[in-house]
Formats: C-alpha cells, sequence, structure tokens
C-alpha cells in the first residue's frame, strides 16, 4: 500500500514559494508530513510539478501529468506510479496528520472504492484512501474538463464516509484536517508545535 502526497500548490496565499518546502518549526511542510504517514506505508510517492526539487524524497517523486487542473490529476499520477491496489492519497500541507485515523480508515473501509472522512456537508477528498479502479472513472472526468473531486464519489464506485463521531473519537482535537494555506494557517500551526510536551509525536494544548 502507498502514500501518496500530492505537492503541486504553489503557495500563493504564502507568499508564492514552493508550499511542501515552507518551513514550519524548523522543518518543511513536507518533512512533517513523511514523519507522521512514512511508518504507514510500503512506498511513499510524491506528486509534484517540480520535481528536481525534491531529489532527496525517500520514494517515488513523479510529475503532476495535468498541471495546474487540482488535486484530480495528481491522484491519477499517484495511483498510475504504484501497483498496489488500495493506497491513501493527502496534501503536503497537512502537518498533524493522525496515524491511528488513517489506519483506523483503512480497516474501516475494505470492499470499498474510496473511503473518505466527512464532516457535516464537507468532505476532505485529500485525506482519503483510493482504490486503483477509480482511475477509469478519474481519467474520463479529466477528458472531460470535470475536475471537481467531488464527481468522483458516484456509483458505480462503493464509498465509504467516515462520520464526524468516528473523526473525533481519534482526533478529539480536530488538527488532521488542519492545512497551511495562510499566514495565519501557519502561525496557528507553529503556536501549536511550540506547544510539544514530549519527544513521541504528540501536543497538549491549552
Amino acid at each position: 500500500m502507498a502514500g501518496i502526497i500530492l505537492a503541486g500548490g504553489k503557495g500563493k496565499r504564502l507568499g508564492g514559494a514552493e508550499k511542501a518546502l515552507r518551513k514550519l518549526g524548523g522543518k518543511s511542510l513536507l518533512e512533517r508530513v513523511l514523519v507522521r504517514i512514512q511508518p504507514l506505508f510500503s512506498q511513499l510517492i510524491l506528486v509534484t510539478n517540480t520535481p528536481e526539487l525534491y531529489s532527496s524524497f525517500p520514494g517515488k517523486v513523479v510529475r503532476d501529468l495535468h498541471a495546474h487542473r487540482g488535486p484530480l490529476g495528481g491522484i491519477e499520477a499517484g495511483l498510475l506510479a504504484t501497483e498496489d491496489q488500495m493506497n491513501f492519497v493527502t496534501a503536503c500541507d497537512m502537518p498533524f496528520l493522525n496515524r491511528e485515523l488513517i489506519c483506523q480508515m483503512q480497516a474501516w473501509g475494505q470492499g470499498y472504492d474510496i473511503v473518505i472522512p466527512r464532516l457535516g456537508s464537507y468532505i476532505e477528498p485529500l485525506h482519503a484512501f483510493y482504490s486503483r479502479r477509480t482511475l477509469p472513472l478519474i481519467q474520463e472526468l479529466l477528458r472531460t474538463g470535470n475536475y471537481k473531486l467531488s464527481n468522483l464519489l458516484t456509483a458505480p464506485l462503493k464509498v465509504y464516509y467516515i462520520n464526524e463521531e468516528q473523526i473525533r473519537e481519534l482526533d478529539p482535537q480536530g488538527l488532521t484536517f488542519l492545512n497551511i494555506n495562510t499566514p495565519v494557517d501557519l502561525a496557528k500551526a507553529a503556536k501549536i508545535i511550540a506547544k510539544e510536551t514530549n519527544s513521541n509525536g504528540t501536543y497538549q494544548y491549552s
């Protein structure tokens, strides 16, 4: 099973620098994602428009096949880069991924094509498991210019939604979906990291 990280964003609201390489508490956002998911997956895949910047990535680096058309093309490139049937897809800007939640999502979703969190009316498509069986529909959506990830959550694909109660049991602070889009987000994440109280990667909050 592969862990696929999408790093196609330029981080315009963060000053235009490559978002995955933006520093947070002395480490890049990509490094913080890797710390969380590397122990969970036998293969790591990074999808990017600038593969030349990631020569030290501890896995396979592939180019986004549909640059600047949103994450759907990145998911396609990631799934094409692995022979594993079911794979986890996440964004490069989520520094507080919850390992236990990811493992439980994998367990809950046996027999499904997509396993995705849903909080109220919002879904989290860049914290989800996707089967390679989704590829034909992904490619059809890309071919016809339908780039919204929500278009993928349709029959005949079988979708398992992780509900908010299940999520809160494993991630009561709700940080796993915190992504870094703006300087305000970056400052919030820095404050969380500053409250680290032990060496095992967990955090406490006031």
